[in-house]
């Protein structure tokens, strides 16, 4: 437990508090969008109840490019620099290091969706009794998990051109048929259909039933729960599959070492070599120590 702690903080570190354009990313473009249509474009917001509803799906917005792009990209990225070698060659189990990396991921969520919140209350004195903003606080990025575990998914191609294309595929679609940038009713029919089974609407329609009061959408929430099992199935044969691989790998690598080995023992040249240098760091020792 202390070791997986010691490695969250440090990841927490490196991924977050060292690179904030991450986080100022995801916050950057749903803050801009919730401004726009709110402060700029007025004729749009006549309402205070639009500005919240408006609020909340930017929020999810946010939530939604940290999940799946910045998972994504992060995640390849460590790839790319050998740290996920580096935690297989560990005794830190790689199942440890995907968990910590949503807790992570879900801690960029709620600092998402705090920022876009306080601008509600700074820009346009929105009021919400504290105990609603203590749910969507607190639900809003359990409800995200599902997205998390995608963004995990995608990562998993490995190949840093297929994860950009399809996360800017996922990302911007779902948003736009969900009705996280404008009301689901305006788009035609088949169009409603998609975005009625995709994840982002089944959190926001579940955040507007707690934003307003009324009871849980029980088939959003089956919905999600799909969507999360579903995407564990997935990942779980992701996981199984690569653990394979890396094992043959490894045989292949191993194998071919004590072949090299093998041979540097039974070379002159290999022996005269180490000969040579342990007579080196001898002499460094000596001159060390004079």
């Amino acid at each position: 437990m202390t070791n997986f702690l010691y490695q969250l903080e440090i990841d927490f570190k490196r991924i977050i508090l060292r690179n904030p354009a991450f986080f100022m990313f995801d916050l950057a473009m749903p803050l801009t969008f919730y401004l726009l249509f709110t402060k700029a474009l007025p004729q749009y917001s006549n309402t205070m109840q639009w500005k919240v509803d408006y609020l909340v799906s930017m929020a999810i917005y946010g939530i939604l490019l940290g999940s799946i792009m910045t998972v994504a990209h992060t995640l390849s990225s460590d790839i790319d620099r050998k740290f996920t070698l580096f935690i297989d060659l560990s005794p830190f189990p790689k199942l440890m290091y995907y968990i910590e990396m949503i807790i992570i991921f879900e801690v960029l969520n709620l600092l998402c969706l705090v920022g876009i919140g306080l601008a509600g209350i700074l820009v346009n004195n929105l009021t919400l009794p504290t105990k609603v903003w203590i749910l969507l606080l607190v639900l809003i990025p359990i409800m995200s998990l599902p997205l998390v575990l995608l963004g995990i998914l995608i990562s998993s191609f490995k190949d840093s051109n297929v994860i950009n294309a399809l996360a800017n595929i996922l990302v911007f679609p779902m948003a736009i048929c969900s009705g996280l940038w404008w009301p689901l009713s305006v788009l035609p029919q088949w169009l409603q259909k998609i975005g009625k089974v995709t994840p982002t609407y089944y959190i926001s329609n579940l955040s507007n039933n707690i934003l307003h009061g009324n009871s849980i959408n029980y088939n959003s929430l089956v919905g999600l729960i799909i969507w999360f099992v579903v995407l564990v199935l997935a990942l779980g044969i992701s996981y199984i599959f690569t653990s394979k691989r890396i094992e043959k790998t490894d045989e292949e690598v191993f194998k071919k070492a004590r072949i090299i080995s093998k041979l540097r023992r039974t070379s002159p040249l290999f022996l005269v070599t180490m000969v040579i240098s342990s007579s080196k760091c001898v002499t460094y020792i000596a001159h060390y120590y004079a």
